[in-house]
């Protein structure tokens, strides 16, 4: 365990080095920007418009550089054969993973907690509805996050690895509404896009922006099935990287 907080420690060194995690501010003003752009030029509904910019921008921008983080981590380690740690004493394969895994994950869950802060200043919706889709978004990120390190270790190719996970987020985002979308113009194909649907984890369980922009009622208890439902995928990524990563010699 002690090993696990150690390989999270370094891992939070480096990424606070790196050019690239100072970024995330130039991301976030543009966020903010955009969202009061789409404010001032919408025609109609103006706070509507900024309030949906605000958070769909907010989870995006996250996502992505955190994503970016873990890929172009976990690849200069294998580049710089730092990788070799991991497969010599004292750390092993499972330390590593979850080290960095713990690590990615702080990184995002401070950035959305940033984006929520903001999201209650200003107004975009009422604290519980927001609390509750932002705790979501950090789930959501706890998949991707888990698949970029399933991703790029499998594929150690920078580019590959960027593809690959940007394939995996929208896969993920788009497999329910092209089940719905095959079910009326297209049932053919309805049982491959089934197997889609289940063999990628549904990304849209992981978000309440409907509800908050709409004032629905929402409750703690609607985190508990996406919570189940990350920590199977989870664990299933888990256990293909590991399995993955025990076969390798990098």
């Amino acid at each position: 365990m002690n090993r696990i907080g150690v390989v999270s420690l370094y891992t939070l060194q480096e990424v606070r080095k790196d050019r690239l995690f100072w970024g995330f501010i130039p991301l976030m003003c543009g966020a903010l920007a955009l969202s009061f752009f789409m404010r001032e030029t919408s025609i109609f509904g103006a706070v509507e418009a900024f309030n949906r910019s605000y958070m769909a921008l907010s989870v995006l921008v996250t996502t992505v550089f955190v994503l970016l983080l873990a890929v172009s981590s976990v690849y200069r380690e294998i580049d710089s054969k730092a990788i070799y740690m991991v497969i010599t004493k004292p750390l092993s394969r499972y330390e590593y993973i979850f080290g960095k895994f713990i690590a990615f994950s702080l990184i995002a869950a401070a950035i959305t907690i940033i984006f929520f802060a903001g999201a209650v200043v200003l107004a975009v919706g009422s604290v519980k509805p927001l609390a509750v889709h932002y705790i979501l978004c950090i789930l959501e990120q706890m998949i991707m996050i888990m698949a970029a390190l399933t991703i790029t270790l499998g594929l150690r190719s920078l580019p590959s690895s960027m593809l690959g996970v940007a394939g995996f987020y929208i896969i993920g985002h788009s497999t329910k509404k092209l089940v719905d979308i095959g079910m009326q113009v297209a049932k053919e194909w309805v049982p491959i896009l089934k197997v889609l649907y289940y063999l990628f984890p549904s990304l849209s369980f992981f978000n309440a922006q409907a509800a908050v922009l709409e004032q629905a009622p929402v409750a703690w208890s609607d985190i508990l099935f996406p919570s189940v439902y990350a920590s199977a995928y989870l664990v299933i990524l888990f256990l293909i990287l590991a399995i993955d990563i025990r076969k390798r010699d990098f």
